[in-house]
């Protein structure tokens, strides 16, 4: 039966999903050529290929749920960055570094913001907190692209305003990972258009 499977144009996962469907038959004592002994070898395949489809479209419906709930959870996290970032309050700053990875690298918009590890980056929130303009991040806009427990991302947002009055667009890009069924940041940068570009004045 196999050789017939292998001889049709498939793609080595579609391969290996047929596989994989005729031994969860064979789990539960159902061997295909054995169906109805009078059908030929082709209709047999058939029967394979449509039960391979109905099989492969289930997976995918699956895998497409998986995707939107990982979407959703990790744009909840970004939800409580910019909650963060809204209420400035520096005595939850332990409860905002939960959302972070122990080695969580960050990379702010001046040059000497190059930070490696959660206490750095505690050290550069509260001086955000503290004095650093208004910092808007559009959670229902972000890019989000996940692969199991890792996640993707990039963002256009707002800061502002400068001392020159102005609000100028700030990029966001970079990473997080699930752990201990939990997402967390990993990589996150911002960043400056070159020149400034200014969204509100």
């Amino acid at each position: 039966m196999l050789n017939i499977i292998t001889s049709l144009p498939f793609s080595s996962i579609e391969y290996t999903h047929i596989y994989t469907f005729i031994c969860t038959l064979r789990i539960f004592g159902i061997e295909i050529a054995c169906l109805k002994p009078k059908l030929n070898m082709k209709y047999t395949a058939l029967i394979i290929v449509i039960g391979f489809l109905v099989f492969a479209k289930n997976m995918q419906a699956q895998e497409i749920s998986n995707s939107k709930t990982q979407v959703n959870e990790v744009r909840e996290v970004f939800s409580n960055f910019q909650s963060g970032y809204d209420n400035r309050d520096t005595s939850k700053i332990d409860e905002f570094l939960q959302m972070f990875s122990d080695d969580i690298v960050y990379m702010g918009v001046a040059s000497h913001e190059f930070f490696k590890g959660k206490e750095s980056v505690r050290k550069l929130t509260v001086w955000d907190w503290n004095k650093w303009f208004d910092l808007k991040i559009p959670v229902d806009e972000i890019d989000i692209r996940t692969d199991n427990n890792v996640a993707w991302f990039e963002v256009v947002g707002e800061s502002g305003p400068w001392r020159d009055g102005n609000t100028y667009e700030i990029r966001m890009v970079g990473s997080l990972i699930k752990y201990m069924d939990k997402w967390i940041f990993k990589q996150i940068c911002f960043s400056y258009p070159a020149p400034l570009k200014i969204v509100k004045q």
